[in-house]
């Protein structure tokens, strides 16, 4: 996993998925690509559609798209599948805690 600083705030999230934190260096052109990548597809897929009439309604919105990409979307880091369709496999091959699924 490429995190910058946020996700390790956290706790055992990285590890409820089974993940090792890896630091990258400052202006890593990996970590830029994995970013760029993210806000692409949020601007594609959730963005691009959403009605925007005001700022409340535009960041009520724009948290209903992270619950979704962070929960339904398919990733290609997880084969193409969603962190939740990835879990229940995890799970139910023995290889992750149940507990994850309850995120």
């Amino acid at each position: 996993m490429v995190h910058a600083t946020g996700l390790m705030k956290h706790g055992s999230l990285p590890g409820c998925w089974g993940l090792e934190p890896k630091n990258t260096a400052v202006r890593s052109p990996e970590s830029n690509g994995i970013a760029e990548s993210f806000v692409k597809t949020i601007k594609r897929d959730y963005i691009s559609i959403m009605p925007k009439p005001d700022g409340l309604t535009a960041a009520k919105n724009l948290a209903e798209a992270f619950e979704h990409y962070n929960e339904w979307h398919p990733h290609s880091a997880l084969g193409y599948r969603s962190p939740r369709e990835y879990l229940r496999q995890q799970a139910s091959n023995g290889l992750s805690d149940n507990r994850c699924l309850e995120i």
